[in-house]
């Protein structure tokens, strides 16, 4: 069974023990692993909302939404697991991020991975791409 839960640290840090090889390589631009990343991603989550999908009795997708500025964002992490998964986990992250539309707004995301599905990804989950690195979530 899969399903979203609210976000506990521990849950990201589950994840980010198992994070995939795209993120992991998009992490590591912003300090993966360190404390200091620790600490930038913690205080995202604290400063807006973070749920997981959980399938296989693990955490395996996170995904917070908070303000930044004027602008509401992203900070997304992936397992291995969740990408070999298929199309599930992205309907539910889809779901969750026009649930997060909803509420919130237009959201922004900016990317810094090179993997070359991350645009295919990105307007799976429902985002509109702007340029090369920033997609949006918006209401239709």
């Amino acid at each position: 069974m899969m399903d979203l839960r609210v976000a506990m640290w521990a849950d990201i840090e589950s994840i980010l023990d198992r994070i995939s090889d795209q993120h992991r390589a998009e992490y590591e631009k912003i300090g993966f692993p360190s404390e200091g990343f620790n600490l930038r991603l913690l205080h995202f989550m604290m400063a807006g909302d973070t749920h997981c999908i959980w399938f296989d009795g693990k955490p395996q997708c996170f995904m917070s939404v908070a303000p930044v500025g004027d602008v509401v964002t992203t900070w997304v992490g992936v397992t291995k697991e969740c990408f070999d998964k298929g199309i599930g986990p992205l309907r539910l992250g889809r779901r969750h991020m026009a649930d997060a539309v909803r509420r919130r707004g237009k959201i922004t995301s900016y990317v810094a991975s090179e993997h070359p599905k991350v645009a295919q990804w990105m307007k799976l989950l429902g985002a509109r791409q702007i340029d090369a690195t920033v997609f949006e979530f918006a209401c239709p």
